[in-house]
């Protein structure tokens, strides 16, 4: 009987607990973390869901690999890549409390017609999706998480992906 009623007791002051902390966090997002103001969050789903984000990057290049063999190189690799760029993205969103919205994009992209066109596509992709984040980055100087993780991943686009896209069209297409 002692046991249940410093139970109730118990759970009586964490729920008040947690109603003083719900309006005193107003404003906060997950773990104590501010609130994106408006601007910051339109750009974090903008890298993410956007027509040069992350998801349409990932519905490009899963594309062309259905079209034309899992293991097409470069685009094996960078869907690869493409996959934690989404996963780095949407840890963000958790952590500001914005909800992690759908992918549009995944199976509703057309693979070029040749892999000539996938290598000139992807370098037409990566250059967008740099200028994205150079755009981006302006936006969230106050985030430094949301600064770090569209630093990184504009990194990716520019010293990795680019190339390996410019490499590709130099090759015909692929890489060997």
């Amino acid at each position: 009987m002692k046991q249940t009623i410093t139970l109730m007791i118990g759970l009586a002051l964490a729920g008040s607990a947690l109603t003083v902390s719900a309006q005193q966090g107003q404003g906060r997002a997950a773990g104590g973390t501010t609130a994106l103001d408006p601007a910051a969050k339109a750009a974090l789903l903008a890298t993410l869901a956007g027509p040069d984000g992350e998801y349409a990057a990932r519905a490009t290049y899963a594309a062309i690999l259905a079209k034309f063999g899992a293991g097409v190189q470069p685009y094996a690799n960078i869907y690869k890549a493409e996959v934690k760029h989404i996963a780095a993205l949407q840890q963000q969103c958790a952590k500001y409390g914005v909800p992690i919205p759908a992918d549009t994009y995944l199976g509703n992209v057309t693979a070029p017609a040749t892999l000539l066109e996938a290598a000139q596509t992807g370098v037409v992709a990566e250059i967008a999706n740099v200028t994205m984040y150079d755009e981006e980055l302006i936006t969230v100087q106050k985030y430094p998480s949301l600064v770090q993780v569209f630093t990184n991943l504009r990194a990716a686009s520019i010293d990795n992906h680019l190339p390996a896209f410019e490499a590709a069209v130099e090759n015909g297409g692929s890489l060997p």
